[in-house]
């Protein structure tokens, strides 16, 4: 009886954590840490993200994680600090990463809800587009766009700007903007070589269940 008990809870549990889950874990090498409430976890790839969790990268390594809406792809380069977050919106989900260090590469597909990125000095609204965040210890700020257009809001001064593809945005840490044709060497190797590379290779399917704006139970279909 004890058992039986025991098994239901867990059951009970794990479904509540795949009703909560935002994002999956669809890659990850190297030295990756995943913050789950100030603590580290134990994860692999296909690992179910939720609300908050923070993901940090250590030299030479990477970590890619997708929305469960199927509505972005965000990479992280070597040495850099991401916090998940989503909150429903009616029928669709509204995300925002927070980008604390390091490179990030976010891939966005127009019509999915509200999509933000936050830096120490910016936020950056985009709908259907493509574009590398960075921010260095120094506390600058750079955005560079190589696909659609990105707005710009700068936290410190309220300033509202936007960066179209082809350009790069730096944000100093005292609000100052400068926007520019981006150049060569704007981007690291590493980095030119992910936004050259193919589709990441579709592997495994999960399906997600959530609750739509009545209450009712749907299964997501996430490829990783």
């Amino acid at each position: 009886m004890k058992r039986i008990l025991l098994i239901t809870l867990l059951l009970m549990l794990a479904g509540m954590m795949l009703a909560n889950s935002v994002a999956i874990l669809s890659a990850s090498k190297g030295n990756v840490d995943l913050e789950r409430a100030r603590k580290s976890m134990k994860f692999k790839n296909g690992e179910l993200l939720l609300n908050r969790d923070v993901l940090r990268t250590g030299p030479e390594s990477f970590a890619a994680y997708k929305y469960i809406d199927a509505s972005s792809m965000i990479k992280l380069f070597s040495n850099s600090v991401v916090t998940v977050n989503a909150t429903q919106d009616g029928e669709k989900l509204s995300k925002r990463v927070n980008v604390s260090k390091g490179s990030v590469l976010t891939n966005v597909k127009s019509g999915t809800g509200a999509f933000t990125v936050q830096t120490p000095t910016t936020v950056a609204s985009v709908k259907g587009t493509e574009f590398l965040t960075k921010v260095d210890d120094d506390g600058f700020s750079t955005f560079i766009v190589t696909e659609g257009e990105v707005e710009l809001r700068v936290l410190l001064t309220d300033e509202v700007t936007s960066a179209p593809k082809g350009t790069t945005a730096v944000i100093d840490p005292d609000g100052e903007v400068e926007v520019r044709e981006s150049t060569y060497d704007d981007i690291s190797e590493i980095e030119k070589a992910e936004l050259e590379s193919s589709q990441e290779k579709k592997v495994n399917t999960i399906r997600i269940p959530v609750l739509d704006s009545e209450g009712k139970l749907k299964y997501i279909e996430i490829t990783y």
